[in-house]
C-alpha cells in the first residue's frame, strides 16, 4: 500500500482521512489535525440531527393516522368520551359508506399501479433481452 511512487524518490505520505493507530489499524480520532476534528464533530452532529429528524418524522407520520382514526370515530362519542344513549345510527351507516367507498377507491388505484408495474417490468425485461442479444462490437 505504501509503494515507492515510479520515480524511486521515496515512500510517500499515506493519504488518508484519520491517522490510524498502529495497534489496531483503525483510525484515530486523537491524532486528527483541529480542522478534521471540527469536520468530523460537524459530520457526527449532522448525522445524529438527520437520524433524529428520520424517526421524529415517523413519529409524527404514526401520530397524525391514529388522530385522522379517532376523529372518524369521534362522532359515536360525547364530549366526555362515552357513547350516547341513543347514537344517531344513519350517522354510522355514513360513515361505514364513506370508509368503504375510500377502501374501494385505494383498491382501484392499487390495481392500476400493479398494472402499470406489469407493464414497466414488461418493457424492462424486454430491453434486457435486447441487451444480452446485441453483439459486444456494437
Amino acid at each position: 500500500m505504501n509503494a515507492a511512487p515510479p520515480s524511486g524518490k521515496g515512500s510517500r505520505k499515506r493519504l488518508s482521512p484519520a491517522p490510524q493507530d498502529a495497534e489496531t489499524g483503525r483510525p484515530d480520532a486523537t491524532l486528527l489535525s483541529p480542522q478534521q476534528r471540527a469536520l468530523r464533530t460537524a459530520m457526527m452532529d449532522a448525522f445524529n440531527a438527520k437520524k433524529a429528524r428520520r424517526f421524529l418524522e415517523r413519529q409524527v407520520k404514526h401520530i397524525n393516522v391514529h388522530r385522522e382514526l379517532a376523529d372518524g370515530i369521534k362522532f359515536l362519542f360525547d364530549e366526555h368520551g362515552r357513547p350516547p344513549p341513543n347514537a344517531p345510527l344513519e350517522d354510522i351507516v355514513d360513515e361505514r359508506r364513506r370508509i368503504e367507498y375510500q377502501i374501494k377507491w385505494f383498491e382501484g388505484i392499487l390495481l392500476e399501479l400493479n398494472n402499470r408495474l406489469i407493464r414497466v417490468k414488461e418493457v424492462e425485461d424486454y430491453a434486457f433481452e435486447m441487451l444480452s442479444r446485441a453483439s459486444p462490437d456494437e
